[in-house]
């Protein structure tokens, strides 16, 4: 005799809560209850940087796990320059939480480096230059602030140009920057996981997810939990597809110049500019939410080969070798998004991590690790629950 099954449903609503505003709300309808299996295996959905953190933690732990993503399938890694930068934005602010997680990400690349015999953390130096009177009186305030002491040197005065870039208004050095080969990070987990039989190279289907007893089974496999950390494409997750993410497509320029003295630094100059050792450079990067296609626009290239000509003190020939596109999983409120389903149980969610996510999946994963495992408190500022204040 066939197994009943449970069909969950999961809306967005508007709830009045005891604080009388209307909230957002996940709302579970389950239709019955099928025996138990117990497990402590974990279904990892998603194989980018988020995916990957996550599974490196349960493989270090020595907790068993599935992890599943298509690499056929458009993602922002492929795209990441991978830059740590303690200060960014229009207002040259330090970036949350940036002490504990530069130093938690030099950490972590240096053991996979140390374990795969690889090179993907690079600390660089950076300057950031200002484009107007208003940005050089902020960064003279930036530079004499004791927050900012770490990370900012000295104001530079305007002195027309600076090597090669035009210095209208002065500049800031900037300590503690570095970028990460996240691209090859990612493979390299991904064939390690694979060599282990843990890694799946398949498009999730979420048919196929089915709950039983307390935790839930997929090709055959039963979980004690589900972690879906797939980036852009969680807005078609059929548990967590009303989280507010606002996706955002990002492109850059692979470059070279005939002309042009790469410098030894990261560069912010309207955008940013990024050298290589092999004198190619990364100038970056568009932002759009509109067109989330998954393919480079003539408009993008068009607006940074602008921005190039702009931050050059003179002309300069420009080769570009390839245009890489990535979706960014951004949020509305800036923060990742990590935690448990509120409705459903043994369903998780990692994911969020935007345009900083060379900086912040070393550090959200472990801390994830420790609230799936060890009972530990996920960051305020990123856990789900804010997004429910009063259920």
């Amino acid at each position: 005799m066939d197994l009943p099954k449970i069909r969950l449903r999961i809306a967005r609503i508007g709830c009045t809560a005891s604080c009388g505003s209307p909230l957002p709300r996940f709302c579970l309808f389950k239709e019955s209850i099928i025996s138990k299996q117990p497990s402590t295996q974990s279904l990892i959905v998603g194989a980018g940087l988020a995916g990957c953190s996550i599974a490196w933690r349960l493989q270090e732990a020595g907790q068993p796990f599935r992890l599943i993503g298509s690499s056929q399938l458009p993602s922002a890694v492929e795209a990441a320059a991978g830059i740590i930068n303690p200060v960014t934005g229009r207002w040259m602010t330090k970036s949350w939480r940036f002490d504990t997680l530069a130093t938690e990400a030099a950490r972590f690349y240096r053991s996979l480096e140390k374990r795969f015999s690889v090179n993907v953390f690079h600390p660089i130096a950076a300057t950031r230059f200002c484009l107007n009177a208003e940005d050089a009186k902020r960064a003279g305030r930036r530079s004499r602030n004791p927050r900012y002491a770490g990370v900012l040197g000295d104001f530079a005065e305007p002195s027309g140009h600076l090597g090669p870039f035009r210095n209208a208004h002065g500049c800031l050095h900037i300590h503690g920057a570095a970028y990460v080969d996240l691209p090859q990070v990612v493979d390299i987990l991904r064939h390690y996981f694979s060599s282990l039989g843990r890694f799946e190279d398949a498009v999730f289907d979420y048919e196929g997810l089915k709950p039983h007893g307390s935790g839930w089974t997929y090709g055959g496999e039963h979980f004690d939990r589900v972690i879906f950390c797939e980036g852009a494409a969680l807005r078609a997750n059929p548990w967590f597809g009303d989280l507010p993410l606002t996706p955002a497509k990002g492109e850059t320029l692979l470059c070279r110049s005939e002309t042009f003295p790469a410098p030894d630094g990261l560069v912010h100059h309207g955008k940013w500019l990024l050298p290589y050792p092999d004198g190619s450079f990364r100038i970056g990067a568009t932002y759009d939410e509109q067109d989330l296609r998954p393919e480079p626009t003539g408009e993008a290239r068009v607006e940074l080969r602008e921005a190039f000509a702009q931050m050059t003190a003179s002309p300069q020939a420009l080769e570009v070798l390839q245009q890489p596109v990535g979706i960014r999983p951004s949020t509305r409120d800036a923060k990742p998004l990590l935690g448990r389903h509120p409705e459903v149980p043994g369903l998780f969610v990692f994911n969020g991590l935007g345009a900083k996510g060379a900086s912040l999946a070393p550090t959200l994963s472990r801390e994830m690790h420790a609230f799936l495992f060890h009972a530990g408190a996920l960051h305020p500022e990123t856990d789900i629950q804010r997004l429910f204040p009063c259920a």
